[in-house]
């Protein structure tokens, strides 16, 4: 670790399959440029260099995941920094502000992985931190059968989902329709162990504890009966 500069990773996921993982907002907006069209950047005056290296759970290298630095451990917060996409060896650099706190972690334009970790940085004062090294992971997919409290399909309703994290509270917020069946089916939630709170338009609302959504693999919470 470079004098001046302190980091700590924070590991969000067991990659076995439970443990918490991440964001919240009024929904999932990709950051500015993660679209693909990030370009590199030079390094602004007084700012120290974050170099970046973006890798799968065998440690392999991703290409075009975008590195970004938060001020809360909150991905769909607007980034206060943001890098260029990450080559094919994985890497990228973001030029840190030396006067802010901040998260980093990586975001994937096409969300289908999610970071298993994430970096908090102190306000840097040296010229460059140590590399962090970002593990992306598989999302997972969640769905679900609601009933209204007469016991029957809440039918072809708008519900929302917010995941919270068991220590940084309200983590990722998702949005479906039910068919009519009742049945619903949230694409591409970060993996993890999380409460999740369904709200359906008209029939009612419902909080489930100890939701574990393994990477790259299905949850089907069958059905459930909402308040």
């Amino acid at each position: 670790m470079k004098p001046g500069i302190s980091l700590a990773a924070l590991a969000l996921l067991v990659l076995g399959g439970c443990g918490p993982e991440e964001p919240a907002g009024p929904g999932p907006s990709a950051p500015s440029g993660a679209d693909g069209g990030a370009s590199a950047r030079a390094p602004a005056q007084g700012s120290t260099r974050g170099p970046v290296v973006v890798v799968d759970r065998e440690g392999r290298p991703l290409a075009n995941m975008l590195p970004i630095a938060t001020e809360t451990p909150n991905a769909f917060e607007t980034p206060r920094v943001q890098g260029p996409l990450t080559g094919a060896d994985g890497t990228s650099e973001l030029a840190l502000p030396r006067d802010v706190h901040l998260y980093v972690r990586a975001w994937d334009p096409a969300m289908r992985l999610f970071p298993n970790n994430f970096y908090e940085v102190l306000p840097p004062t040296g010229a460059a931190t140590e590399t962090m090294t970002i593990t992306m992971v598989e999302g997972a997919r969640l769905a679900m059968t609601l009933l209204n409290a007469a016991q029957e399909p809440a039918a072809d309703e708008n519900v929302g989902l917010m995941m919270f994290h068991g220590v940084h509270g309200a983590w990722w917020p998702g949005e479906g329709d039910t068919d009519a069946q009742g049945r619903v089916v949230f694409e591409r939630v970060p993996p993890g162990e999380y409460t999740i709170k369904v709200k359906a338009l008209a029939s009612g609302q419902l909080e489930i504890g100890g939701v574990i959504l393994p990477p790259g693999g299905e949850t089907d919470l069958g059905p459930v009966t909402l308040q």
